[in-house]
């Protein structure tokens, strides 16, 4: 009875591993607020690589396709080619290249 609840218990948490490894970019998948004067900017990332980015919480955003590379978040263009924007991850944000943190809500 020992042996196979170990075993058990090996196998849930290998499970649990590589379902926390599989998904290209989950770690940062959520909803990122940067307040910027009298607005303040959103940045959404989901699932699949996509999400939406705008100056203000009043505008519609902009839809984006992202990618995780280097402890980065990278806007892709619609070329699917060209960086246009990137975000350093941080453990409560993502960072801007002018050093505004976009805090994870």
């Amino acid at each position: 009875m020992k042996k196979s609840a170990v075993i058990l218990v090996v196998v849930l948490a290998a499970v649990m591993l590589f379902a926390g490894c599989g998904s290209s970019g989950s770690s940062v998948v959520g909803v990122y607020k940067c307040k910027a004067g009298n607005n303040t900017a959103v940045l959404t990332l989901k699932e699949g690589n996509k999400g939406t980015i705008s100056l203000s919480e009043d505008l519609a955003g902009i839809p984006i396709t992202y990618k995780v590379k280097d402890g980065s978040v990278v806007l892709i263009g619609a070329d699917a080619k060209t960086n246009v924007g990137s975000f350093k991850i941080e453990a409560n944000g993502l960072r801007d290249f002018a050093g505004n943190l976009y805090k994870k809500q």
